[in-house]
């Protein structure tokens, strides 16, 4: 136990509580974690009265190594066992358990690493080093990557632990014991160190209900806008690609023997036309201002560099910049251009965009057409990435000359209208959700540090 850490009353009794628990499930804790030196112990902030510090390997167990295997499309194997990775992992957004790779070699003890509700996953090395995830539910059909560390909370609450691992407590800590530059990693000696404040039991659940609550509105919001960008991705499609647009009686164009020509992209509707992207859209390639222009205090134009500034199909403020170079506007699409092509995006207001990304605009001010043509085109993009090598990248005449079929004015703005309602809606759903975000990354760090109480219900059963 971490014995140099002054608690209260009120964690030692938590953690009398953790003694019994694993003194009663044959859970061995690991004796030898190094304590906090002198220095880590000054630097930590005062708590209230009822509160404590401890570190992880107080309340937690740990599993240090996942599964070692490479992966597959198919089950190979037989055994129906699919892996986590730390690139499965999204922010504010579940994985998608449907469609991760399935395990190529498994042995018998990897069974132990199934994915099970409350787990806290952290990523100890690479370029996603200190990816955070709490799982939902059980998966014992999921095991996880060799490159996480698993943290099973005992008696304190779970949620409660992983709002404090998103804290500024767990990334100050984090970068002060990261290892390597090529390769950053996190011994898994010093994940087991890790100072954490504890809140009373009650007070962790109250905690935990603020800050799930925000989460679960964004996570709502952001299935609502999927069902959104489907509804109108189908319409696209079933217009432009299989061209079954209503014509002149309200029947599906193509199916009710509407006249098509031959072109050089195939048979298309006639009087539409073979053309190319630069002829609806223009492209503007981002260029990156001075690095010494960067600040995250709001000054200058919202900066966004690449593709890790994509969250959903809504970029994250994190840069800001005093001499913005290339600027896109209000709706314009935004496309990575750079490790890895085709990440799709909208512009949700003016900013400033770096190297890594471009805007597309319509001519026209069809903007809703000109994201699902986009989002329509990804396939072509796709061969951009250079998969299995270092870095892929499109130019702007690649880009400019992208073929797509072109359809008359009429079918464009038609469907430009129909589709404008839906991507208004989503557009509300998307800066209500970075509204919520702000507010939760706002509210964590004052609730962790106790500056903000939720009042708790002492009388509560």
């Amino acid at each position: 136990m971490s014995c140099n850490l002054i608690k209260s009353k009120e964690v030692q009794e938590i953690l009398n509580k953790i003694d019994e628990y694993c003194s009663m499930n044959n859970i061995k804790k690991d004796l030898k974690v190094k304590p906090l030196s002198e220095y880590e112990l000054s630097n930590l902030p005062e708590l209230p009265n009822l509160w404590g510090w401890v570190i992880s390997n107080d309340i937690s167990t740990f599993i240090t190594n996942g599964v070692h295997s490479p992966t597959s499309t198919m089950d190979e194997l037989g055994i129906n066992k699919k892996m986590l990775r730390i690139t499965d992992l999204k922010d504010n957004e579940e994985p998608n358990f449907e469609n991760l790779p399935y395990c190529k070699r498994f042995k018998d003890k990897d069974c132990e690493k199934t994915i099970k509700k409350n787990d806290i996953y952290i990523s100890f090395t690479g370029n996603k080093l200190g990816k955070r995830y709490i799982v939902k539910k059980d998966k014992e059909d999921v095991v996880f990557a060799h490159y996480f560390v698993r943290w099973q909370p005992l008696i304190v609450n779970p949620k409660y632990i992983y709002y404090v691992l998103l804290s500024h407590h767990f990334d100050r800590f984090m970068y002060e014991h990261t290892l390597g530059s090529t390769q950053p990693n996190l011994k898994v000696t010093d994940l087991k160190r890790v100072p954490l404040p504890l809140a009373p039991l009650l007070e962790q659940d109250k905690i935990a209900k603020v800050l799930s609550n925000l989460d679960e509105k964004i996570k709502v919001n952001n299935q609502i806008n999927k069902k959104l960008e489907a509804m109108a991705q189908s319409i696209f499609k079933h217009w432009f690609v299989d061209f079954e647009f209503p014509n002149e009686n309200g029947e599906p164009y193509k199916s009710s023997g509407g006249e098509m020509e031959e072109s050089e992209l195939g048979m298309i509707p006639k009087g539409w036309q073979a053309s190319r992207l630069s002829e609806v859209a223009d492209i503007t390639m981002g260029q990156s201002p001075k690095g010494s222009s960067y600040n995250e205090d709001g000054i200058g134009e919202v900066f966004y560099q690449g593709r890790t500034d994509f969250s959903d199909r809504f970029p994250v403020r994190r840069l800001f910049t005093t001499e913005p170079k290339k600027m896109a506007k209000l709706g314009d699409v935004l496309l990575s251009v750079r490790a890895p092509v085709g990440d799709i995006n909208i512009a949700y207001e003016d900013c400033c965009i770096g190297r890594g990304l471009c805007s597309i605009r319509s001519k026209d001010e069809h903007s809703s057409y000109i994201f699902h043509l986009m989002m329509n085109l990804k396939e072509k993009l796709n061969i951009y990435n250079n998969e299995g090598t270092v870095f892929g990248a499109i130019n702007k005449g690649t880009l400019s000359n992208i073929s797509i079929v072109k359809p008359d004015n009429y079918r464009i703005e038609m469907f430009n209208k129909l589709a404008s309602s839906l991507d208004k809606q989503y557009l509300c759903f998307g800066k209500q959700n970075r509204n919520l975000l702000l507010l939760r990354d706002a509210l964590l760090p004052k609730l962790m540090s106790g500056e903000i109480r939720v009042p708790v219900d002492t009388n509560q059963d």
